[in-house]
């Protein structure tokens, strides 16, 4: 019994044939590839985020005031979405490391892709809706709050002025927009001095740059603006529209990309453990190397 165990040598792993690559090398740089191609897109992602928070805190900290002049919801409701999918976005782009090294982790990511998703559907409906009739509402709106609600709103008073300061314009379509006082229509002989003395346009038509109190009192051409400012109210709101569309399709696009990724490292995984049966079979053959 002692010699036939001489001539028994110990069980070895099945070499590998030199010209082939060992099992689930082709799987496993699929898995890679797509892990390398998901964290990329999530550093664009996370750019995108930022994006969308800046944006959104540009039009409304620093063109805020024009917001009460707008009447339609959709705007405002765009600005606070804008917010929600740049936190959402960031919160992703971060995530991806630990996605990448946990299942569990990596199914929540995808799922937060899905939500992600849908809020930014939401945000194009709102923009592209209010896209398609914000010139007709500005037409209507913006000469009745200058005629109407000018004096008795403060806020839609404040976003007028800021509204003429800063696109140095006066009135809806022309300065004569503004109500002029009853006495100038009357013939009286002194009508020409009252009408020199009566200020029916605000002082934020003027040309100065210190726009003292009563500097509008003197309607001329030199001393005031004569164009008016619904052209661009127009521009202003046409341009916010479309960068708030243009970030949320491609940050759509991305999300896109990074689910398919996702998908595509979570499967392959799968693959990579039912394909390679003989894994503990092969570690425990390599004690007795």
């Amino acid at each position: 019994m002692e010699q036939y165990l001489k001539y028994v040598s110990p069980m070895r792993p099945v070499p590998q044939h030199r010209g082939h690559p060992p099992r689930n090398r082709r799987t496993k740089s699929c898995t890679g590839c797509c892990f390398k191609c998901q964290l990329f897109v999530s550093y664009l992602l996370v750019i995108i985020g930022i994006l969308f928070l800046a944006l959104a805190i540009w039009l409304y900290f620093f063109r805020g005031d024009l917001i009460p002049l707008i009447q339609s919801h959709f705007y405002i409701y765009s600005i606070y979405l804008a917010v929600i999918c740049g936190i959402v976005n960031v919160i992703i782009g971060f995530l991806v490391h630990s996605a990448i090294n946990s299942k569990c982790v990596l199914v929540l990511y995808l799922l937060m892709l899905i939500a992600s998703m849908i809020i930014e559907g939401c945000l194009i409906y709102f923009t592209f809706s209010y896209h398609a009739t914000y010139i007709q509402e500005l037409e209507v709106s913006l000469p009745n709050d200058m005629l109407n609600n000018y004096n008795n709103d403060h806020k839609i008073a404040k976003a007028v002025n800021f509204l003429q300061r800063d696109a140095k314009c006066c009135g809806s379509n022309a300065y004569n927009d503004w109500p002029k006082p009853e006495v100038e229509d009357h013939y009286l002989p002194y009508a020409k001095t009252v009408m020199q003395r009566v200020q029916y346009v605000p002082d934020s038509c003027c040309k100065s740059a210190h726009q003292r109190k009563g500097c509008a009192l003197s309607d001329s051409p030199n001393n005031i603006f004569y164009r008016g400012c619904l052209p661009f109210l127009k521009e202003e709101v046409y341009n916010n529209l479309n960068f708030l569309f243009t970030v949320t399709a491609a940050s759509l696009v991305l999300h896109l990309a990074n689910l398919l990724f996702g998908c595509c490292a979570c499967f392959k995984s799968d693959d990579d453990e039912e394909q390679d049966p003989f894994k503990d079979y092969d570690q425990e053959m390599h004690l007795f190397d």
